[in-house]
C-alpha cells in the first residue's frame, strides 16, 4: 500500500483549491445573507460561505485523499489516540502551571450548570475539530505540497498556511455597512487584513506556526493521523476549559512574557521543547519513510 505522504500529485493545480474557496465565498456570502435576511448577520453569512466553499474545493481533490491510509482502523489506532491526548494534557499542564506561577489567574466563578456546558462543549470540539482539520491540513494540503515542493518546503508551507487560516476572520464591523452582491470581495479582503495588521505577526502567529510544524512533523513520522487527533484534541480541550474557568489577573505581573495562553512566550517555549522530544521519540522507520518506529 502506498503511503499517503509519498503519493504523486495529480494534474489539478493546488491554486485551484484556494481559488474555489475565496471566489466561492465572495459570490456565495452575499447570496446567503440575502436568503437568510434577519436570521444571521453579514459576517456570519460570509463565515458560512467560506466553510461551504472549502468543502466544495476539497471535493475537487477528494479522489487523492485516502481516508483508509490516513485513519486506518487497526489495533494500534486507539493507543496512538490516547498517547496523543496524554502528550497534549501533559504539555498543557506544564504551560498552565508556568502561566499561573508567573502572571496569575483568577476564577471566572461560573455556576455548576455553565461548567458542565463548558466541559461538554470543549469535549465535542476536541473530538470533532481535529478529525476535520487534520484531514484537511495534514492529510490533504501538506501531502499535496510535499508532492510539489519536496518534504521540507511542503511541511513548512503547510504549517504557515495552517497558521494563517486561523486568523482569517470576517470582521463584525461589516455588519454596519450596506450589503451588495459585490460585498463579498470587500469581506474576504478584510479577512486578510486581520492577518497582516493583527496579532498574526506577533507571538500568537508564531505559536500557531509551531503547532502546525509539530502536527505536520508527527504525521511525517507516524504515517497516520491518530496521534495528531489526540494531540490536537487534547490541546483544544485544555485550552477551552482553562480559558473558560479562569481569567488573567489584572494587571498581570509579566504581561510581556505570559498573558493569554495563545499569545504567551511561555507557550512558545513549551511547544519547542515538545517538538524536540516528539522528533526524537518518533524516529523514522527503516522500512519506509513516515512510519515512526516508536509509535504505540
Amino acid at each position: 500500500m502506498q503511503h499517503p505522504i509519498m503519493s504523486v500529485p495529480g494534474n489539478k493545480p493546488l491554486s485551484l483549491f484556494f481559488l474555489v474557496i475565496f471566489l466561492g465565498a465572495m459570490v456565495l456570502g452575499p447570496l446567503l445573507y440575502f436568503a437568510l435576511a434577519g436570521f444571521i448577520p453579514f459576517h456570519r453569512a460570509m463565515d458560512r460561505a467560506l466553510l461551504i466553499s472549502a468543502v466544495a474545493a476539497l471535493a475537487l481533490f477528494w479522489s487523492r485523499i485516502s481516508l483508509r491510509e490516513l485513519w486506518p482502523v487497526e489495533s494500534a489506532a486507539w493507543k496512538q489516540l490516547l498517547f496523543g491526548w496524554a502528550a497534549a494534557l501533559v504539555s498543557a499542564q506544564a504551560l498552565i502551571g508556568l502561566d499561573l506561577a508567573i502572571s496569575g489567574f483568577t476564577s471566572s466563578h461560573l455556576p455548576v450548570g455553565d461548567i458542565m456546558k463548558l466541559f461538554l462543549k470543549a469535549l465535542a470540539a476536541a473530538l470533532i475539530v481535529p478529525l476535520l482539520e487534520e484531514t484537511l491540513f495534514r492529510g490533504f494540503l501538506q501531502t499535496e505540497l510535499i508532492g510539489r515542493l519536496g518534504r521540507r518546503w511542503g511541511w513548512l508551507l503547510a504549517a504557515a498556511i495552517y497558521a494563517v487560516a486561523h486568523f482569517l476572520k470576517i470582521p463584525s464591523e461589516l455588519d454596519h455597512q450596506p450589503v451588495h452582491l459585490w460585498s463579498g470581495i470587500t469581506a474576504v479582503g478584510s479577512a486578510f487584513g486581520t492577518v497582516f495588521y493583527g496579532s498574526f505577526l506577533c507571538v500568537q502567529g508564531l505559536n500557531l506556526f509551531l503547532i502546525g510544524l509539530i502536527l505536520g512533523g508527527t504525521f511525517l513520522r507516524c504515517g497516520t493521523l491518530w496521534f495528531n487527533a489526540g494531540l490536537h484534541g487534547g490541546w483544544i480541550f485544555a485550552l477551552l476549559v482553562f480559558t473558560g474557568l479562569t481569567k488573567p489577573a489584572e494587571p498581570p505581573a509579566f504581561a510581556w512574557l505570559a498573558s493569554d495562553l495563545p499569545s504567551s512566550l511561555l507557550t512558545s517555549v513549551v511547544l519547542i521543547l515538545l517538538s524536540l522530544w516528539l522528533w526524537r521519540f518518533y524516529q523514522p522507520h527503516s522500512g519506509g519513510p513516515g512510519i515512526g518506529e516508536n509509535a504505540p
